[in-house]
Order: structure tokens, then sequence, then C-alpha cells
């Protein structure tokens, strides 16, 4: 069984003297281990961003980016679980469309750009440890010039990923270091890799759906009519939208 898990319990890192941080890549700062412990490298990736790829002793593998902090590859027997979009654009500007890319302070279009600013930004090392042939890397983001254009507030945020034989497990930790309080939503948006033909939901009929087929940017508000199955392979693309509880309502 292959499992990925998203928690969100405190825990704290100690910044080591073992990181350091040097101006390798144009108009960007670049975290760097001395040491890296075993299963752990630093090197280039794609667009000559800096990517870090976790090696498990047990086979499996992972690579993320440090621009947006995303995991763009997750690999259990040499099969890929993650998707990236065959567009996706890796040059230090655009979010990275595809694998577990952020979503925060806010989830989906609102007062901001659409997910938040940490998909935009580069994220730097904190640390490494590997136990028992589980790799593992600390992220950290904190707020600044371009954070602040959108959303006025101090913030740590701390993402921790660790590789298993056959589950990824990660944890975003966000602290607020402002005088003042403040709220947000976020997500790690998963694109998993998966064949849809023939996938279907139960439970949906009567939630309000949003259709954006022909005009993505004007969706239409429906209702959906099917008691049992949404196709994901159906040529008429829609949004549902619904709560848990309405699932379980509807839920055959």
């Amino acid at each position: 069984m292959v499992a990925l898990s998203m928690t969100t319990f405190p825990w704290f890192v100690t910044p080591s003297n073992k990181t350091r941080r040097v101006n390798r890549y144009s108009g960007m700062a670049f975290a760097s281990i001395e040491n890296p412990c075993l299963g752990v490298k630093v090197g280039e990736g794609l667009g000559n961003l800096p990517r870090v790829t976790l090696t498990s002793s047990h086979g499996s593998e992972a690579e993320l980016y440090l621009f947006g902090g995303c995991v763009t590859s997750w690999k259990v027997g040499n099969k890929d679980l993650l998707f990236v979009r065959p567009d996706a654009v890796f040059n230090g500007q655009k979010p990275i469309s595809g694998g577990i890319p952020h979503c925060f302070p806010q989830f989906g279009p609102g007062q901001m750009q659409q997910h938040g600013f940490a998909r935009n930004m580069h994220w730097s090392i904190v640390n490494s440890e590997n136990v028992e042939g589980n790799p593992t890397i600390t992220l950290k983001l904190n707020d600044g010039p371009y954070s602040r254009s959108m959303w006025d507030y101090a913030f740590q945020a701390l993402y921790k990923v660790t590789l298993e034989k056959k589950t990824l497990l990660t944890e975003l930790i966000v602290t607020n270091t402002d005088q003042k309080p403040f709220s947000f939503t976020t997500a790690l948006h998963t694109y998993f890799s998966a064949s849809v033909s023939g996938a279907s939901v139960r439970g949906l009929k009567g939630c309000k759906t949003l259709n954006k087929d022909p005009d993505p940017k004007n969706p239409i508000e429906g209702k959906e009519e099917r008691w049992v199955y949404l196709l994901f392979c159906s040529s008429n693309p829609r949004i549902v939208c619904h709560t848990m509880q309405q699932v379980r309502k509807y839920q055959v």
C-alpha cells in the first residue's frame, strides 16, 4: 500500500551551523548544505532551478524544488505516483504546475492571486536528516516584500518532507511572528498520476455545479442531476461545490 499523509502536529527545528546561503542563481538565494545527510542531494533541476533529491535505502525516490517548495516526483518501484503537466514552466517566475504545490495563505480565488503566494516564492533549506534509511528535508519560508504586498503579516512556514519505503510524509507548520493575529487557508494541492478512464464519484446529486464550458472565466451555475456517478472523462468540465455533509446526505 502506498500512502501520502499531511499532518499539522507541532515540531521544532534548531537551525544548524552546517546550513549556509549562497547567491548561486541570479535573482534568488540558494540554500545548500555543506554536509548533507545520506539520501539527500542538492543540485540543479529543470531551468537551472535548485532541486533536492531524496533517496530512501528501501528504493523509493522523491524530488522537490526550492522554488515554491514543490515536490515534483515521488517514485515507488520506479513508478512515479505524482503528475506534472507537460506544459509546466520551470523559470522561477510562474508556479510549477503539478506535483504537490502549496496553497498559502489562500486556497482558490480571493483577495489575492489564485492559491496565494507560497508557490511563487523561493524556500530555503533548514536541515536534513536520515533515520533508518528514510531521508528528511526541512524547508523554510518567511514573509518579505513580495508576500507583504498581498498579505501584510509576518510569518514563518516550515515544510518537512520525509521519504519512506512506500510513504511520503509531509508536515506544514505556520507560525505567526507578527504582533497581530491573522487567519489563513492552506492546502497541499496534490496532482496524482492516475488513469481517469471509467473513474467516477458517488453521491453528488443535488450539489451545486459550476460549468466552465465554454468560458472558464465565467462559469455557469447549475445542479448535479445524476444520482450515482460523475464521470471525470466527461467532455463537459464542471466543478462540483459541496460540503462533506452534502456528500454524506446524497451518498447511495
